[in-house]
């Protein structure tokens, strides 16, 4: 009795992982109906972490406009989302280096979103150097990818750095934006100051301290120079993008046109 229920449960183990093997060995297939193609707004970037907020490239492509599929009955087409892939050669990608574009066929990514991706597949910060950029579909929970052929660029990464305290220095005034709205500089590492780069307004502005009027610094010249506790409004003259550095420890600043 003993070896006939021992071989009846042997029995039904053998079936049940017959059919497991059968059903794995079946999945979906997704094939897409045309490939893609990716185009960037530049091919020479230079990346700084004083700029990080604004664009290093817009990235363009063409979407997969559908699918066939195979041992799927009854399963809608996938809807892709789509990955901007770095990587250090055309035959290296990975998949620790991208920026999510979602559903949409262009995607602005950010010199820090950049940076953070280059970092992570290897590139030496402060070298020039040539990497790689192509776009991915990301296909269901499985995460099946098709992507496009690489698109080569040269690009310079920073290493990047923490300010030595928490303090938020920022410009504030209708030369930025308002008197309502601070707009924050990012701390310089090698130059120990905090910087910002962008278009400024022919208005005033001052430097503030975590956005609060509490400590604010202006000056009585208006190029570059000392900046006073409680200074002058600062005045720029012709509206363009400059370069602002803010030296908290020696109390100056330094305004360049770009």
């Amino acid at each position: 009795m003993k070896n006939w229920l021992t071989q009846v449960v042997a029995g039904l183990f053998a079936l049940a992982t017959l059919a497991s093997c059968e059903k794995d060995e079946v999945k979906a297939t997704v094939t897409p109906s045309n490939s893609m193609k990716i185009t960037a707004s530049t091919n020479s970037i230079v990346l700084l972490q004083a700029n990080e907020a604004q664009i290093a490239s817009t990235y363009t492509w063409n979407s997969i406009t559908s699918f066939s599929m195979s041992n799927a009955e009854k399963m809608a087409a996938p809807t892709p989302t789509y990955q901007i892939q770095f990587a250090k050669s055309a035959e290296s990608f990975g998949y620790n280096g991208f920026v999510d574009a979602g559903t949409s066929t262009t995607t602005a990514v950010t010199v820090k979103d950049m940076n953070t991706a280059l970092l992570k597949v290897g590139l030496a910060p402060g070298i020039s150097t040539t990497a790689y950029a192509r776009v991915a579909a990301v296909i269901g929970t499985d995460a099946q990818k098709f992507h496009s052929e690489p698109v080569a660029f040269t690009v310079t990464p920073y290493q990047v750095c923490l300010p030595p305290n928490t303090d938020v220095y920022s410009i504030i005034g209708p030369a930025g934006i308002d008197w309502n709205t601070d707009v924050p500089l990012v701390y310089n590492c090698v130059t120990k100051t905090y910087d910002i780069t962008r278009a400024l307004n022919a208005d005033e502005f001052k430097f503030r301290l975590n956005a609060a009027w509490t400590t604010n610094y202006g000056s009585s010249v208006n190029t570059g120079g000392p900046v006073a506790l409680n200074g002058g409004n600062i005045k720029v003259a012709t509206a363009g993008t400059y370069t602002i550095k803010l030296d908290v420890a020696n109390l100056t600043y330094t305004i360049i046109p770009q």
